[in-house]
C-alpha cells in the first residue's frame, strides 16, 4: 500500500520547475495514484496508473508529483480532479528492498509496489541509484530505508540502455 509522500529530491530544470508530464488523466476510482508513485502509461485505457508490474515499466511516465485524488481538510470530499502530474528526471527517494545492496550507479527496477525499487534486474529498469556524495559507499535495503533514484521516463531510458 503506498501513500501520499513527497519524495522529490531536486529535479531538472525547464523554465517551469521539474521537467513534467501535466494534466495526464487518470481513474480515481479504479487507478488512484498517491503522490511519489512510480507511474505508466496504459495506452489501451489511455491513463495512467500506479506502476505495479515490470512489464509495465516499459511505458514509465515518471513519479507523481501530486495525488491524482485530493480530498478538502474541511470536509473531507475529494477534489474531483481527473488528472495528475507527473515528474522524470528528477532525483526521488524511494523505498528499498530487504537485504539488497544499493551502490551508486546501479539500475534499479519496480519493487513490492509502485514507492518500492528493487536491484533484481527485470526487462524495464526505471531508475538509477544517485547516492549523497558523503554517503560514502551502498546502502542495504530494510524497512523503512530509502535511497535516492533518479527517475527517468522510458523514452529516455530507451535512449540510453
Amino acid at each position: 500500500m503506498t501513500t501520499n509522500v513527497n519524495n522529490i529530491i531536486k529535479g531538472s530544470v525547464n523554465g517551469q520547475g521539474f521537467l513534467q508530464h501535466s494534466a495526464v488523466p487518470v481513474n480515481d476510482a479504479t487507478f488512484p495514484i498517491a503522490e511519489g508513485d512510480l507511474a505508466y502509461w496504459d495506452s489501451v485505457a489511455g491513463l495512467a496508473k500506479p506502476l505495479d508490474t515490470d512489464a509495465h515499466a516499459a511505458t514509465l511516465l515518471g513519479v507523481a508529483l501530486k495525488p491524482s485524488k485530493v480530498n478538502s481538510g474541511i470536509d473531507n470530499t475529494p477534489s474531483g480532479e481527473p488528472d495528475t502530474t507527473i515528474g522524470y528526471g528528477v532525483l526521488a527517494e524511494m523505498f528499498t528492498t530487504p537485504a539488497e545492496t544499493y551502490a551508486n550507479g546501479a539500475k534499479v527496477y519496480i519493487g513490492a509496489n509502485a514507492q518500492t525499487i528493487t536491484t533484481v534486474a527485470g526487462a524495464n529498469a526505471v531508475g538509477v541509484v544517485r547516492l549523497p556524495s558523503l554517503n560514502g559507499g551502498p546502502v542495504t535495503g530494510a524497512a523503512g530505508i530509502k535511497v535516492q533514484v533518479q527517475v527517468y521516463s522510458r523514452a529516455w531510458i530507451a535512449l540510453h540502455d
